[in-house]
């Protein structure tokens, strides 16, 4: 297995009947977390497919690439987490998180539009979420 990627942050690949994962470890470690998850969402969110792609499937790879990257910040920095510890700059997000500035920089921006919203905690699954977190939450709150 290559120790780095040479043109790819990661990537998920099927190798005689394994799945694996592939990063660059030349990636500080923060880039690695969220290179991780990304692929790992690919990976759940069933968008393994066969290679070459046409270009049509190429414009679809590139909605699956931003679901990824939804799911890997949704999954790293939970903005039901980020509400209850009422974290709003992406420095606050990046330090608590341990993500980096780069990825914490959107999901600011997307908090602000839910702030504006105030509709946390409305969906079971995020009140599941924000109740496995409650002790986190209470330990961090600023």
């Amino acid at each position: 297995m290559p120790d780095h990627i040479d043109h790819d942050d990661g990537k998920i690949i099927i190798l005689e009947d394994q799945t694996m994962i592939l990063i660059n470890q030349t990636m500080i470690p923060l880039r690695q977390r969220y290179t991780i998850m990304h692929e790992l969402g690919h990976y759940l969110l069933g968008h393994l497919g066969e290679e070459p792609l046409s270009r049509s499937e190429k414009e679809c790879r590139s909605s699956e690439e931003q679901a990824a990257d939804k799911f890997a910040i949704d999954m790293l920095a939970p903005a039901c987490v980020l509400w209850g510890l009422h974290l709003r700059t992406a420095k606050e997000i990046a330090e608590v998180c341990r993500i980096s500035m780069q990825a914490a920089t959107f999901r600011a921006e997307r908090m602000q539009l839910l702030y504006q919203r105030q509709k946390f905690l409305s969906h079971p699954l995020e009140k599941r979420v924000y109740d496995q977190f409650s002790e986190f939450i209470r330990l961090n709150q600023k």
